[in-house]
């Protein structure tokens, strides 16, 4: 296991990719979560003011709508009270009516009368004892006949003259709860409008206070991507400055070769034998574009080991296969050249090793029993592919057939 984990290693420090670009993405896009996040937030506080104004008119609508129904309530009693004092009023000047009707009546019957007479009298030219009497009393009952009449009359002009006033009072108390009533109609229709505004305000409020939380969450996840990146880049950087050391000692050991002029040959890797059967390949079509074993490097002259093979996808999202039965060991995404890297042990002390994957298949996870064939992943380029038993390194093309 130490040597897989070795080989991971060198494969880190060999193809490790530009974590500043991706330390620069995620702060720009940081940067701009947070400026939405800001604008999210001047939008929430925005809509809680616009809800708080809302309730506070709708106070004050209904504040205003119940003195109106007290209004129209005693406008109500008092029009009421009214049209029972006309009413009254009414029934008082038709007794006064009929009574002045009647004696109306009773002076022209008893006028005719003694008109009638005083023709007969008229025409014998001689007036007697009765007649004259009768002349007395006709004269006197017409005074007071008259007086009486006057007074009635009087009293029908006072009562005439309340009943209009009444009426005016009753018009005017009438106008009063009309408009009351118009008034209150009109507060109404505010108070169902200003209803309205806070739903909609709270649903705007709902809708932003979620968008708000996914863009917090967001901002969050990518502090934490952030930070994570900030120790994989210090990481790089102690690696990329390992690296550059071994250069510089490999660039002395060149200057020393050339000056003694004598060949340099590095430790042989030992390989591991396998004589079982071969299996299905890792990539489906695949191309074989880096083969297993040493080769001479093409600046220093050095002779290199290369512990894996490399395969050229058909296309682009290929599908990864699972090569032989086994359980995943590793699963974590390298980041860089590497992309995500998968190790399956398998039995007989074999280990595969698939990096440059794009994208893990769902499931993929430390502990996964795999079978022959299962899809582990996609690459979109090449797969990098490593094999390993009793932990030393054996030719992949041994275990698998393109």
């Amino acid at each position: 296991m130490k040597a897989i984990l070795s080989a991971f290693l060198l494969f880190s420090l060999l193809f490790g990719s530009s974590v500043d670009h991706k330390i620069n993405q995620k702060r720009k896009e940081l940067k701009s979560k947070k400026i939405e996040y800001r604008k999210m937030d001047n939008k929430l506080s925005k809509i809680a003011k616009n809800i708080l104004s809302a309730k506070k008119e709708q106070k004050r609508l209904e504040k205003k709508i119940s003195i109106l129904e007290a209004n129209i309530k005693n406008s109500e009693d008092r029009y009421k009270m009214l049209k029972k004092d006309e009413h009254l009023l009414s029934k008082n000047l038709r007794k006064v009516n009929k009574k002045i009707s009647r004696k109306q009546d009773k002076f022209v019957a008893l006028v005719a009368k003694n008109f009638s007479m005083e023709l007969a009298l008229e025409e014998i030219k001689q007036p007697t004892k009765e007649s004259v009497m009768m002349q007395e009393v006709y004269e006197l009952y017409a005074k007071k006949n008259s007086v009486e009449i006057d007074r009635l009359k009087k009293e029908i002009t006072a009562l005439d003259e309340k009943r209009s006033s009444l009426k005016i009072k009753k018009n005017i108390i009438r106008e009063a709860i009309d408009a009351y009533k118009n008034e209150r109609i009109e507060y109404q229709l505010k108070k169902r409008e200003k209803e309205k505004i806070i739903a909609t305000l709270a649903t705007d409020k709902a809708i932003y206070k979620k968008r708000f939380n996914r863009i917090k969450a967001s901002r969050r996840n990518l502090e934490r991507k952030l930070a994570k990146l900030r120790i994989v880049k210090q990481e790089r950087e102690d690696a990329i400055e390992a690296r550059k050391r071994e250069i510089e000692n490999r660039k002395e050991l060149a200057n020393a070769v050339a000056k003694n002029r004598e060949s340099y040959r590095v430790k042989e890797v030992k390989v591991a034998s396998y004589r079982g059967g071969k299996t299905i390949s890792p990539l489906k079509g695949a191309r074989l574009i880096k083969r297993f074993g040493s080769y001479i490097d093409p600046i220093y002259k050095f002779k290199i080991f290369n512990k894996s093979i490399t395969l050229k996808a058909p296309f682009s999202g290929s599908k990864v296969r699972n090569v032989l039965k086994g359980k995943v060991v590793f699963s974590e995404n390298s980041g860089g050249m590497l992309g995500k890297v998968v190790i399956v042990e398998h039995a007989k002390g074999i280990h595969t090793i698939y990096a440059k994957l794009s994208r893990l298949a769902p499931g993929i996870h430390v502990g996964k029993q795999l079978s022959r064939g299962s899809i582990i992943g996609k690459v979109d380029k090449s797969l990098m592919f490593e094999v390993t038993k009793d932990n030393k390194h054996m030719n992949p093309l041994k275990l698998i057939r393109l």
